[in-house]
């Protein structure tokens, strides 16, 4: 199924944020899912690590081993992952950082709708839209592309605070906290596609502006661009 002239907000956009690492797996995820232009639904959850997370990793993230003892892993989330990736498309701020931890947990899904491109289906979870590098495409003069001074150059910490405060559990409402970073995006998103009379764009521009835009080579997993 192809919609790439339909405009972005037409079909499911599920932003995610990983915690985690190529060690660990990845110990949290969150998931904001835009349609419509509107926050449509969240979900989060914490898994075991499979080794012990480093002291750095828990000075970042917040997680530890009591946090996470007697969870399931990461690997038992297949069948909610690619449902997720049948109904949209993914995106992230940074997203090389979770498609890496997606694809190293499981290297494709089965078919899903390519959403993008000639193809009615394909077997990836690509392609990815990339909040970071469409900041970096359409607001170039913005200057500092991170996830957090995005969100208070466009400000949107207010909303964001909201949204932490309805959705989020009550130890992981800050930034490095899977759903707070998703939302965050999400967001961060929303605005992107408001300015400039964005508001109709095709969901292929967003593709294509991901692709294109240059990546920041500077940032290592511990920071994610925030």
């Amino acid at each position: 199924m192809s919609t790439s002239s339909a405009p972005w907000s037409s079909v499911p956009i599920h932003v995610i944020d990983f915690e985690g690492s190529a060690r660990t797996g990845v110990v949290e995820f969150g998931v904001a899912t835009i349609l419509g232009g509107e926050i449509a639904s969240v979900s989060t959850r914490l898994h075991a690590s499979r080794v012990p997370v480093p002291a750095i990793d828990t000075q970042c993230h917040g997680l530890g081993a009591k946090d996470l003892k007697g969870l399931p892993p990461f690997e038992s989330e297949w069948d909610q992952w690619v449902s997720l990736r049948r109904t949209g498309l993914l995106a992230a701020h940074n997203a090389t950082v979770e498609s890496g931890l997606l694809r190293g947990t499981w290297s494709r899904p089965s078919a899903v709708p390519s959403f993008v491109g000639a193809e009615a289906s394909v077997a990836e979870w690509g392609p990815w839209i990339d909040t970071c590098r469409l900041a970096r495409a359409w607001a170039p003069t913005l200057g500092d592309f991170r996830l957090s001074s995005l969100v208070s150059v466009l400000r949107l910490a207010p909303r964001l605070d909201a949204l932490a405060s309805e959705h989020c559990p009550p130890n992981r409402r800050r930034y490095h906290c899977a759903l707070y970073d998703a939302l965050a995006a999400a967001l961060v998103l929303r605005a992107l596609c408001g300015l400039e009379g964005r508001s109709s764009a095709p969901l292929s521009q967003l593709v294509r502006d991901s692709m294109s835009a240059p990546a920041a080579d500077d940032l290592m997993q511990g920071e994610l661009g925030l």
